[in-house]
């Protein structure tokens, strides 16, 4: 029998009896691209939640700031009542909280306890962002009995050593 005559080499090879060597290489391929799917899928979790943290933590932050600028104003001059302020991301103050998404109200409520020598303002300071706590501060000043009626000469200040403590040193 003769044998019979391939036009070409890629014919030749081509042939029922024979395999291709790549596809060890291309098994390879596929396995290292399923890896690096993978792999890609896990580190986009990893940044998304580490994205997700960092803006909570950049929201605490501001809240602890606000609040404190609340508690410090508090212990200045503290008044009874109830006060609400909204501030923006840079906590600049503005004018209405109801429109801004993403505002920080700062909400400060001052409860006076009188006692015989004075008075003891307690403040409890929320800061809430889209209408969620954030955080909350409590704190508290004792003003004397002679700053809380308005009275108290300098006279009397300045005859005792511890004059100030007495005429209404801040208690926190």
């Amino acid at each position: 029998m003769a044998k019979k005559r391939t036009e070409t080499l890629l014919a030749a090879r081509r042939g029922t009896d024979t395999t291709w060597h790549g596809t060890a290489f291309v098994v390879e391929a596929l396995v290292l691209l399923a890896f690096l799917a993978f792999a890609l899928a896990v580190f986009m979790q990893l940044f998304g939640a580490a994205h997700v943290r960092g803006a909570e933590e950049r929201q605490l932050t501001q809240a602890v700031l606000l609040a404190s600028n609340a508690a410090e104003e508090f212990a200045a001059t503290p008044q009874a009542g109830s006060t609400s302020t909204a501030f923006d991301d840079a906590g600049n103050e503005l004018a209405q909280a109801a429109g801004a998404e993403g505002a920080y109200v700062v909400t400060c409520e001052v409860t006076p306890e009188r006692t015989q020598g004075g008075t003891m303002y307690r403040a409890d300071i929320v800061v809430t962002c889209d209408g969620a706590e954030v955080y909350r501060l409590e704190s508290a000043r004792y003003v004397s009995g002679a700053k809380a009626a308005g009275g108290g000469s300098a006279g009397a200040a300045s005859a005792s050593p511890t004059g100030a403590a007495a005429e209404g040193g801040d208690g926190a």
